[in-house]
């Protein structure tokens, strides 16, 4: 065939057309790519949005004030996606913010100079946060969190917290010293659960212990926790107590509950600062504000504080849950200089069971509300304003870790907020862990649905029937 009689075949005219609109599509994708990566644009198609910055963390490193680096440990080829891109996502927001990656084999030097001051070695994988004011180390085994299914024994990745525990570990650097926390013990009180202090440890809180029954407070002592004893503290423990809180401007969060026997001296340092622990378990009436129904596990009414619930609010939390909580009774007969103020309380429809009451007798019933946390500020006027604080929360599951991971963390986040509030810090950083892929169904808005339906029963057969008829159309006139 001739050359030109091959440029009037339809099938030489339209293989070529079909050749070059497959070469522009080609161009025009490496073209997209390209422009993509140039401009850093990618889209984070992942449900839980694993490699995209929370609000949370955006709202924080916009409003930071010291230059933080971030360094990823790990060997050369076996990056983990999600943590090389959280890094763009940190140097992009944040100017004051530099990342790398290195090879520990490679940079023997750089790791030796963290490890004698890094409790638990410097895993393959970790990342070092580091500033003027010190460092963290954040283990792989710290950016998630293992479950165990109870049927299978298995375990499984529960949760994914790279982000969240980075962004804590930049706040807590951003805070200077740590806060000494003093847990006080002599009385049968039961140590704080080991994840717990792991939480505090990572919000910047140093926590020791100290058996109030044989010494005084120490003096390096920024706050202490309290939590229920299993006997009285007697009059020596509680003499100190009293001391620090009164003569040392002391600040206090207490971890109370309720109790078949009156303790007079814990009761004498309560009724120092206007309170009295209930001689009742209370049960909340409201089956809305129950977990399963039942009455003695409740999510409490929240009551406006600016330092310390209203935070917790504007980061997400939906509510706590206590289990088993007595309440806190208001004195009528207290100091002038003694504010307190509701943090939580039940519904009206609560009431509380004497927990003394005979076997043989029905239980002596108290109408609610109730105040289940409250916050105790006492301010004294004499060469100076000197000022103690208190939180105190008529539970101790509010240190339960079941109970808090059940609740999304609303149960320590309310602990570590009102440790800050004690302090005048800042509230704390709160980012939410993130579902691995595959773990959470995927959830589509009534305005999604309604936007695929559209595309894929409207747009795209519509589309497709119009392409036809084009086509159709010149052949048919070629």
């Amino acid at each position: 065939m001739k050359p030109l009689n091959m440029l009037k075949d339809k099938r030489f005219r339209y293989g070529t057309m079909s050749t070059a609109m497959m070469i522009v599509a080609i161009v025009i994708f490496v073209l997209v790519n390209l422009l993509a990566d140039e401009f850093n644009q990618s889209r984070d198609l992942t449900a839980e949005q694993l490699y995209t910055l929370t609000t949370q963390t955006h709202r924080f490193l916009e409003e930071l004030e010291m230059d933080i680096t971030l360094t990823y440990l790990t060997r050369t080829g076996a990056e983990t996606h999600m943590i090389t891109q959280l890094f763009s996502e940190y140097s992009a927001v944040s100017p004051r913010i530099t990342t790398e990656v290195r090879d520990p084999m490679l940079s023997p030097t750089f790791v030796h100079q963290f490890i004698a001051d890094a409790d638990g070695g410097i895993p393959d994988g970790s990342v070092i946060v580091q500033s003027a004011q010190g460092f963290r180390v954040v283990r792989p085994a710290d950016m998630r969190t293992i479950g165990v299914n109870p049927q299978t024994w298995q375990q499984f990745i529960e949760s994914i917290d790279a982000e969240r525990e980075i962004t804590q570990a930049i706040h807590a650097l951003t805070l200077g010293d740590p806060t000494i926390l003093y847990h006080i013990t002599g009385s049968g009180e039961n140590p704080l659960p080991e994840a717990f202090v792991a939480f505090l440890e990572s919000e910047n809180f140093v926590v020791r212990t100290h058996d109030a029954v044989l010494a005084d407070i120490p003096e390096t002592a920024d706050a202490l926790f309290i939590t229920m004893p299993t006997r009285d503290w007697g009059s020596a423990k509680a003499d100190r107590i009293l001391a620090y809180l009164d003569e040392q401007e002391g600040r206090a969060f207490v971890s109370l509950g309720p109790s078949r026997e009156r303790f007079p001296q814990l009761d004498r340092v309560l009724q120092a600062f206007g309170l009295r622990l209930g001689d009742y378990l209370v049960l909340e009436g409201n089956q809305a504000r129950t977990f399963n129904n039942d009455p003695t596990w409740m999510m409490p009414m929240w009551e406006l504080h600016e330092e310390i619930t209203v935070p917790l609010m504007l980061q997400g939390f939906t509510g706590l849950l206590f289990m088993g909580p007595t309440g806190l009774d208001i004195l009528d007969m207290r100091r002038n200089s003694t504010i307190i103020e509701p943090l939580f309380t039940t519904s009206s429809e609560s009431l509380g069971l004497i927990i003394d009451t005979p076997a043989d007798e029905a239980p002596e019933q108290v109408e609610g509300p109730f105040n289940l946390a409250v916050a105790v500020t006492d301010r004294t006027f004499l060469d100076t304003t000197r000022e103690s604080r208190m939180v105190v929360v008529s539970t101790w599951s509010v240190l339960f870790e079941d109970v808090n991971t059940f609740i999304g963390g609303g149960n320590w986040a309310f602990i570590a907020t009102s440790l800050n509030w004690l302090q005048d810090q800042p509230p704390g950083i709160w980012v939410p862990a993130r579902r691995p892929p595959g773990s959470t169904p995927v959830m589509l808005s009534d305005a999604q649905v309604v936007t695929m339906t559209g595309v894929v029963m409207g747009v795209l057969p519509v589309s497709l029937f119009a392409i036809g008829i084009f086509i159709w159309f010149r052949r048919r006139h070629s």
